[in-house]
């Protein structure tokens, strides 16, 4: 199950997400760059992980039309919005929102996590 609300009161803010594919919120990357020395090598710099570097890519097929409105709505509404799941609570940006016949896809970057 997965949860986007709204980040203040929104007596309609709130869409529960049973079947997604969990695919698009597994994958990260450390805060790792590479850059070329003048003998040959490289110098390569890690700054470690942040959840701040997450990308969620939500894709599910929707109840009814209802949920794909509310869930628009609230893109269009605000710029940020709590997304919640198995792995935590976290506060993200909409960046897209694609609505096709069937199914609907999301992606969020995180913005920080909100849960421990």
């Amino acid at each position: 199950m997965l949860t986007i609300s709204a980040p203040i009161f929104d007596i309609n803010g709130f869409e529960v997400i049973e079947s997604f594919e969990k695919d698009g919120l597994s994958d990260f990357q450390r805060r790792v760059s590479r850059t070329a020395t003048l003998d040959g090598g490289a110098s390569i710099t890690d700054f470690g992980y942040s959840d701040a570097d997450l990308t969620f890519n939500i894709e599910w097929t929707p109840k009814n039309s209802d949920q794909v409105d509310n869930v628009r709505r609230m893109v269009r509404s605000y710029g940020r919005l709590i997304i919640s799941f198995y792995d935590g609570c976290f506060l993200a940006a909409p960046l897209d929102f694609r609505a096709s016949t069937g199914t609907v896809a999301l992606t969020f970057l995180v913005e920080k996590r909100l849960s421990q």
